[in-house]
């Protein structure tokens, strides 16, 4: 008993001496020698994307940020007198002093292992390390308040896998952030404070030290028997302690624009990205583009990539940069690599059109047509090798009509076209002077997270809102060095414009023609959507939208190998299909609304004018104030008999004629023969994948034919009583020569000739 009088009295002045020293001598800021660890990319839930292994990770958090449950086990654990001692507690050093030396090294508050943990290196003399600790516990607590002692604590202590404070060590265990942990993930963490090592195989010794905090917790008073019966029942969903990246190219992605945004980050310690990607749809990007990999495995299709925008702000919520089960050429971002687009540009050249006054309802010719370009007549053809005749805008933009986008580019220039695409964003398309019309088929090269946000800006009523990943940055302390501030876009185009875009691409009636009913792109819900297929199935994508998420796929070879017969349609549409399911399932679903100055009027298809009396078939369309149709149509007419006959364009007429349409005033048309197909200096190319390539001839006769003949070369091919309409060749190299020959009632010959070219790529 007088030793224990003895040790109290000395005790007792001892710690007036270092209250008096505490409120007088200066302490270096506890805030400035937090470990810093390395590096750490976080997804917008938190998640750890990546960080620095070799540097450990520490993630600053406030503590009104950390769970009650958390601090509660903490003190439990490790002071359980924290609220009521100056930082050293009289009665576990009187305890620890009696029974010395066995117990000295357990007397530590929370204080002074903090104290220890920032200010004290190796000290051999046990005795000493601990009146230092006691001397820099008591400064601490008189110049800090218990919780601003408890969140350095929490911020400092590691817990083993190279985690450093409670929030790094809640993401490496458990993928959630230190406010959401549990009594039992609590716990957890708090028994690995004396015995970080044990946290690596998370074994059975881990366990044990979680029920010993848990006993402490009920001893304490802080929890019932009950609680503790129950959190030990908990599965703790404990992560493995190594795991492959996640999203590897969006985390390279996001360090370059961190190094952007605050130069020399990367020189940093102790640096937190947060980022906007949803880890959630980040998932589904990636399986649902494995799966359809898997599907397209005998196609040669390897590669896939994913993006997925907020089209209202320009945050990248997905992006799969390299979806692929070949190690080789994965390391490559398809994200962000310029690819030849096919027909995924053509909204963008039709934003032309419409302002140039053409409306969704205008009639264009989808015809055998050659347009001059270079030293060669540049003839285009459909996907599926059929024409249409006259279709309205909007057919020809839903249903991917090449003749016609052809033909809109060959009218406002292909400078002009391009400088549009870089109004949108697209700056991988940067000569104008390179390209020529088969831009409008994609000739230029376009990454798909570029062409993702224009397709993005269509869904944001015309504003183009650069894509990004960083939305805040912070040092080692968690002070601020960068935060993204909200913008509003910059307008590419107007709100009607984007609108009738957005109609005509939601529009299963659109896209009829092109891709059939029921195809894979008509969703439970209105989506906008256009896919793009290059020449010889080198890349195809698909992209599409509503007015909360944008979404891009890509599906090809890092390499640019020619996939077998894989369109947009097969290839990228189905993985596009299921990710924008599952992105409306988060981001909420919102419709198309027509701005205020459209009005709806009753046309008659596919003249784009008011229906006239013979009209078959009228449908209504969004126009612009200006250019709502005054003129009733003509293209319909009856004839005497009271038979229906149409009176087309004049360049459309040797087609239709040719396709076995009635025209009206046949009898008055001077006799020609006509040759519809190929067109006079058409260049067409051999794919070397393809073992047989077929031309079709169509010629048009005079209604009064009784004999015709075709010859290639002077090789006679056809011959037969009437008009032969169509004849079908084999494609071979070289320059040919068609010659079409008619004979009519009375006995008059007429003749018309053409030439054409077949190259080898």
């Amino acid at each position: 008993m007088r030793r224990l009088i003895d040790v109290a009295t000395v005790l007792a002045g001892g710690l007036l001496a270092l209250a008096v020293y505490a409120h007088a001598a200066p302490l270096p800021d506890p805030y400035d020698r937090i470990d810093a660890g390395g590096t750490v990319v976080l997804a917008s839930d938190g998640t750890i994307l990546w960080r620095d292994t070799a540097a450990g990770v520490h993630i600053p958090v406030n503590l009104e940020h950390i769970s009650p449950a958390a601090i509660e086990a903490t003190i439990a654990a490790e002071d359980q007198r924290f609220r009521e001692h100056p930082g050293v507690d009289p009665l576990a050093v009187t305890r620890a002093v009696v029974r010395m030396p066995l117990t000295l090294s357990g007397a530590s508050t929370i204080t002074q292992q903090l104290a220890r943990q920032l200010y004290l290196g190796g000290e051999d003399n046990l005795l000493l390390r601990k009146v230092r600790e006691a001397q820099i516990a008591t400064q601490l607590e008189a110049h800090y308040s218990k919780d601003e002692i408890l969140e350095l604590y929490l911020n400092q202590v590691y817990y083993g896998r190279g985690a450093y404070g409670i929030e790094a060590a809640a993401r490496v265990y458990f993928g959630v952030g230190a406010a959401n942990l549990d009594l039992a993930r609590a716990a957890f963490l708090a028994g690995l404070v004396q015995a970080p090592s044990i946290g690596e195989a998370a074994g059975e010794a881990s366990f044990e030290r979680q029920g010993y905090v848990l006993d402490r917790m009920v001893s304490s008073g802080v929890i019932t028997a009950i609680d503790r019966t129950a959190a030990l029942a908990v599965p703790l969903g404990i992560l493995p302690a190594t795991a492959p990246p996640l999203a590897p190219h969006f985390v390279g992605m996001v360090r370059e624009e961190a190094e952007r945004l605050v130069p020399g980050i990367s020189e940093r310690d102790g640096v937190v990205i947060e980022t906007t990607l949803d880890t959630s749809l980040q998932a589904t990007s990636e399986a649902q583009a494995l799966l359809q990999l898997d599907r397209l495995e005998a196609n040669d299709a390897n590669n896939a990539a994913v993006v997925v925008l907020d089209p209202r702000n320009g945050r990248i919520l997905a992006l799969a940069g390299n979806v692929t089960r070949k190690e080789a050429g994965s390391a490559f971002n398809m994200a962000d690599e310029p690819r030849q687009p096919g027909s995924a540009l053509k909204p963008f050249l039709y934003s032309l059109a419409l302002e140039d006054g053409y409306t969704a309802a205008s009639p264009l010719l989808d015809i055998p047509s050659s347009f001059g370009t270079g030293d060669a007549a540049y003839a285009p053809q459909n996907y599926d090798r059929q024409f249409r005749g006259v279709v309205t805008l909007r057919t020809a933009l839903g249903s991917s009509l090449n003749v016609p986008a052809v033909a809109m580019l060959d009218e406002v220039g292909p400078a002009r076209f391009s400088e549009r695409l870089r109004d949108f964003g697209i700056t991988s398309v940067l000569d104008p002077g390179r390209h020529d019309l088969a831009l409008a088929l994609g000739s230029g090269e376009v990454s798909l997270l570029e062409l993702t946000a224009a397709y993005g800006a269509l869904a944001a009523g015309g504003r183009l809102q650069p894509p990004f990943a960083v939305t805040r940055i912070r040092d080692a302390s968690g002070a601020v060095l960068y935060e993204r501030q909200a913008t509003t876009g910059g307008p590419v185009v107007s709100a009607e414009i984007a609108f009738l875009l957005a109609d005509i691409l939601t529009d299963d009636g659109a896209r009829v023609s092109g891709f059939g009913t029921g195809s894979i792109l008509s969703l439970p819900f209105p989506a906008a959507v256009k896919t793009g297929t290059t020449t010889d199935f080198h890349d195809n994508w698909t992209l599409g939208f509503t007015p909360r998420q944008a979404v891009g796929v890509w599906v090809g070879n890092v390499d640019n190998r020619a996939m077998r017969q894989v369109s947009g349609i097969d290839g990228a549409a189905p993985i596009w299909a299921e990710v924008m399911k599952a992105a409306r399932d988060i981001q909420g679903d919102e419709r198309f609304l027509a701005p205020a100055r459209l009005v709806r009027v009753p046309t008659c298809t596919p003249t784009g004018l008011l229906p006239g009396a013979a009209c078959p078939s009228t449908s209504e369309e969004w126009f612009v104030p200006g250019t709502v149709p005054t003129e009733v149509e003509t293209y319909f007419v009856r004839n005497e008999s009271g038979t229906l006959a149409l009176n087309p364009p004049a360049a459309a007429r040797p087609w239709l004629a040719a396709g076995g349409y009635r025209l009206a005033d046949e009898a008055d048309a001077k006799a020609v023969v006509v040759i519809a197909q190929p067109a006079n200096g058409s260049v067409f190319y051999i794919a070397p994948e393809l073992t047989r390539q077929e031309l079709a001839l169509r010629i048009a006769c005079p209604g009064d034919a009784e004999a015709s003949e075709i010859l290639v070369d002077g090789v006679l091919v056809e011959e037969m009583d009437g008009c032969a309409v169509q004849v079908v060749i084999a494609l071979e190299a070289g320059t040919h020569t068609i010659t079409a020959r008619v004979r009519i009632s009375g006995g008059e010959r007429i003749e018309s000739t053409t030439t054409y070219e077949v190259r080898r790529p």
